[in-house]
């Protein structure tokens, strides 16, 4: 064969194995859009993990634990704050405001969006109110809402404002619907809460537990019926909003709040708020603020006296080594077999924001706020308690 045959057949073959790279390209892109975004922050990991920003007294375990975040949370963006027992408030933040390699710093103010976290702040009213003699354990919501007529289900009569707390009032929303999150319909809680009456309960109230959302939209309806105020107001007044950057979210991001990363989010983007209402949200998932507010808050609250957020039961009838189990009185308790320590957690989650409160059995309070959120149908989550758990219990053995 010529030298010129062989240099056409050479030519030959890398236009085939070009055409077949562009092809594969964009077969890759078209049928899976996100996926060379998702490529990428592997590659950008390394880098971010590593712009960490503490406190000056900050506990170096805490710079970790940022460092596995962005690895293993997939959040380039992110705030953590420790209250020690003691009262000492440290804190850290992660990547940039306005995006991975953004230009405005992230600061230990910068908004996050609370998401079910905010439940936990819910929680610790309702409990101020009881320890206060305005409401009861035991009372039935219905009772407290002066809600009269007769009921599709009789069971609804049963419901207490303890049942609500500790996610056991009976619904599902695994085996029919989240009222709370259904896209572009307004919920009938708060608005319209004759229409408890004509909800159905799958299980009897106490029998299960089952997450809620539409329990703690009723816990903010108790709160407005015995404060004589909006629960918005009556919140913001109660944990003292304007010397702190608690707000509640109206849908919309706000100037002041995190870019926010939907790489990892296989149905949303950045126009989710759209689909919800987030009024009604106020009392399970609408607030917003910093991670150093928000342990501060937890960490007053665990001076409520003479119940607090680590009553309830959190032992009989659930599975500790689960997570979203055993739940008390807005956390739930999660201790692995054999585990040392058992941690008092509650997470959240909206679209490309994950949360955590974490309150470990010394009184400490830790909380994590994320831009971006891991991999889907992984379980990243679960890996994140169990490493904050080791982290924990290492601190406190060595105090």
């Amino acid at each position: 064969m010529s030298i010129l045959k062989k240099s056409r057949l050479k030519d030959l073959l890398l236009v085939i194995v070009m055409v077949a790279l562009v092809a594969g390209v964009a077969h890759f892109v078209i049928t899976n859009p996100l996926g060379s975004s998702r490529l990428l922050y592997y590659i950008q990991v390394p880098v971010t993990q590593w712009n960490t920003r503490c406190s000056e007294s900050a506990p170096k375990w805490m710079a970790e634990i940022q460092r596995y975040a962005s690895r293993n949370m997939a959040a380039p963006t992110s705030q953590l704050a420790y209250v020690s027992p003691e009262g000492e408030l440290h804190h850290c933040e992660t990547g940039w405001k306005d995006g991975i390699f953004g230009d405005t710093p992230l600061t230990a103010d910068t908004r996050f969006r609370y998401a079910s976290t905010t439940k936990t702040v819910t929680a610790a009213a309702v409990l101020d109110l009881i320890n206060q003699g305005k409401l009861t354990l035991g009372e039935a919501i219905i009772d407290v809402l002066e809600l009269e007529g007769e009921l599709s289900d009789p069971r609804i009569a049963d419901i207490t404002i303890e049942h609500l707390l500790s996610h056991r009032a009976g619904w599902d929303r695994e085996r029919t619907q989240d009222v709370m999150f259904l896209m572009n319909r307004k919920p009938w809680c708060p608005d319209n809460p004759q229409k408890l009456r004509q909800s159905g309960l799958m299980y009897d109230p106490g029998e299960t537990e089952l997450y809620s959302n539409l329990g703690y939209c009723l816990l903010g309806l108790a709160i407005e019926k015995v404060s004589g105020q909006p629960y918005r107001e009556f919140m913001a007044s109660h944990f003292d909003f304007d010397s702190s950057t608690l707000e509640f979210i109206d849908g919309p991001f706000r100037p002041d709040e995190v870019e926010y990363d939907f790489r990892f989010e296989n149905f949303y983007t950045d126009t989710y708020h759209e689909k919800f209402n987030f009024q009604a949200l106020s009392s399970s998932a609408g607030l917003s603020g910093s991670a150093s507010d928000l342990a501060r808050l937890v960490s007053n609250a665990l001076d409520s006296r003479p119940l607090t957020i680590l009553d309830g039961d959190m032992e009989s009838g659930c599975d500790p080594g689960d997570t979203q189990s055993c739940y008390g009185y807005g956390v739930y308790r999660y201790q692995p077999e054999g585990a040392e320590i058992p941690l008092y957690i509650h997470g959240g989650k909206l679209p490309g924001n994950p949360s955590a409160i974490v309150v470990d059995p010394a009184g400490g309070v830790l909380v994590w706020l994320g831009a971006g959120g891991p991999r889907p149908n992984g379980n990243a989550t679960r890996g994140f308690y169990d490493y904050l758990r080791g982290m924990l219990a290492n601190h406190y053995q060595h105090q």
